[in-house]
C-alpha cells in the first residue's frame, strides 16, 4: 500500500485584519491633527502670493512712470472691488502694461483706494502713504493678515500684519 504523503502547512505571510486597522486608526489620527495646520499654511501662503502680486504691480507701475514720463495707475479691473484683480495702466494712452487675475473666493479686500497712481517721477499722486490690506475671509486661525504700504516716495513694502 502507498501512504499518502503527509501535507505541510506553509506559513502564511502578510497583515491580520487587527494590524491594518490598527494603521488605517493611526493613520486618520496623525490627518485629522495635521488638517487645521495644512489649512492654515495655505491660507497665509495666498494672503502672501496676493500681497507680493500687488506690490510687483506697483513696482512695475512706478517704473513704468518714470520710463514713460506719463502718469500710470493700478486699479482694480471691476470698479471699486480689488478682489476682481487688477490692471497697470497708462493713463494717458490707456494702455494696458499688465493684469492680474481675480483673487478668488478666500482672500478680502481692505482699507484700498479707488486706484494707486504714480507721477512721471515714480512718486505717487496723493499726499502721505497709501495702505491695501489682504485678509482670510474664513478668518482661520493662525492666518497673519497682509499689508501692503506705499510710501510717498512710491516705494511699496508687504508686512504680515494689519494696515491698522
Amino acid at each position: 500500500m502507498r501512504t499518502l504523503p503527509s501535507m505541510k502547512f506553509r506559513s502564511q505571510s502578510g497583515f491580520t485584519l487587527t494590524e491594518t486597522l490598527a494603521v488605517i486608526l493611526i493613520v486618520t489620527i496623525i490627518a485629522a491633527v495635521a488638517m487645521p495646520i495644512l489649512s492654515s499654511a495655505l491660507a497665509n501662503q495666498r494672503l502672501r502670493a496676493a500681497g507680493t502680486d500687488l506690490v510687483s504691480a506697483l513696482l512695475l507701475a512706478r517704473s513704468e512712470a518714470i520710463k514713460r514720463g506719463v502718469q500710470v495707475q493700478v486699479a482694480p479691473l471691476s470698479v471699486g472691488n480689488w478682489k476682481s484683480g487688477w490692471q497697470v495702466i497708462a493713463t494717458g494712452s490707456g494702455e494696458q502694461v499688465e493684469k492680474n487675475e481675480a483673487l478668488g473666493p478666500w482672500v478680502e479686500v481692505g482699507l484700498a483706494p479707488a486706484a494707486i497712481s504714480y507721477e512721471r517721477n515714480g512718486r505717487l499722486t496723493v499726499v502721505g502713504s497709501t495702505r491695501v490690506e489682504f485678509r482670510d475671509s474664513a478668518h482661520s486661525a493662525g492666518v497673519a493678515t497682509r499689508c501692503v504700504t506705499v510710501d510717498p516716495s512710491g516705494l511699496p513694502q508687504l508686512a504680515a500684519r494689519s494696515c491698522t
